[in-house]
């Protein structure tokens, strides 16, 4: 393998070593609810435009709290993009609801709004608006249409801590927003997450489902919730607070790259990068994603070309399943008789190419096109 590319991840600084070595010797590394965790609770959802915040064990499950807060269940419809990760429909199941899927728009891979239109029913409790693969979903059009059907909206924004539409940070437009902060995400504490909204009533019931039933002043809750323990630790937070302040600099270098590499890659013959909706003003970096649709795709498979690229140090990944093949969601899309073309085809030719990558210097960002280019080329 040729040098890697210059970033590493998780972030490696003075202040998030500082925040390690300050919880060590202040003892307070075990406990939760503490002064870390109301700090981050501040200044996150402050950072997102959003008023309050809850900080959450992982950000699987503050998809489920979401929905139970916003009060999903059992009989009620819930409106997903037919491609993502498996784990929001799985959210939708563990609360008794029923997983609607609908495709996503060809050009960046984020739900429909004229499918969406389509689907609501008189059934239909919540449309999830998830910003993924790079792309940021039209806010401003799935909000005027929940709105109009009196449904609410959920952004997943799992994938776009620091993202802007129109203006606003994502997690702003809807009723409430879920953040991961697990894995190689934007922010990372290794698991953890976050929900965030600007209505005082929606915060106070996420609370309390998160912390055993009580409100943020320690009494118990008056909306008869019994609540779970789902809280994030102080050494968590401690982690995460740093890269608060970190994440403005990493979102303008992503998008810096992303505009040269949409550059490059749009010169390849068979490569097709992903647009975005005009009212988006920094798109989403989790992955930066383009279809593989050369005319050697039957011969040079997409698999092929991923692991070329690996061992050229670039970290490429395939694409995730749509609702139509993934086998976890089978039973959740059984009555479903779409055939999601978009999904299916993103499931397909996509790539992939994480968002450590993106931190590169100009010459290793290069290395993409350059590749690509060599082994088509050749084959």
């Amino acid at each position: 393998m040729r040098d890697r590319p210059d970033s590493i991840w998780p972030p490696k600084s003075k202040e998030i070593e500082q925040a390690f070595a300050e919880i060590y010797s202040s003892g307070d590394w075990w406990k939760y609810t503490g002064d870390r965790v109301r700090k981050l609770e501040q200044q996150f959802p402050g950072s997102h435009d959003c008023r309050f915040g809850v900080s959450v064990c992982n950000g699987s499950v503050a998809i489920d709290i979401a929905l139970k807060a916003l009060g999903v269940k059992p009989e009620d419809e819930v409106i997903l993009p037919a491609y993502d990760f498996y784990s929001l429909p799985k959210s939708v199941l563990n609360v008794g609801a029923t997983p609607v899927f609908v495709d996503v728009t060809a050009a960046n891979l984020s739900i429909d709004k004229e499918e969406v239109q389509k689907k609501i029913s008189s059934r239909t409790r919540a449309v999830v608006a998830v910003h993924i693969s790079g792309s940021v979903a039209e806010l401003d059009a799935l909000k005027e249409v929940a709105k109009e059907h009196n449904v609410c909206l959920v952004e997943d924004c799992a994938q776009a801590h620091g993202a802007i539409y129109n203006g606003k940070k994502v997690g702003s437009w809807g009723d409430l927003a879920i953040f991961s902060f697990g894995g190689v995400k934007l922010m990372t504490c290794g698991q953890g997450g976050m929900i965030i909204t600007s209505d005082e009533e929606l915060y106070e019931r996420c609370y309390a489902i998160t912390n055993r039933g009580h409100l943020p002043d320690g009494k118990v809750n008056r909306y008869g919730i019994i609540g779970e323990n789902y809280q994030m630790s102080e050494l968590q937070a401690a982690v995460l607070l740093p890269q608060i302040s970190l994440l403005e600099s990493y979102s303008e270098k992503r998008e810096e790259a992303c505009a040269l590499l949409d550059g490059e890659l749009s010169e390849i013959d068979g490569i097709e990068v992903l647009s975005q909706f005009p009212k988006t003003q920094r798109r989403a970096h989790m992955r930066y994603s383009f279809y593989y649709r050369s005319q050697l795709s039957r011969k040079f498979r997409r698999q092929q070309l991923i692991d070329r690229l690996k061992r050229a140090g670039i970290p490429a990944l395939p694409a995730y399943s749509s609702a139509k093949s993934d086998p976890r969601l089978q039973r959740a899309f059984a009555d479903q008789g779409d055939d999601f073309p978009n999904s299916k085809a993103a499931e397909q030719e996509i790539v992939g190419i994480d968002h450590t990558f993106l931190l590169s210097k100009r010459q290793v960002l290069s290395r993409l096109a350059k590749t690509i280019e060599e082994n088509l080329a050749k084959n």
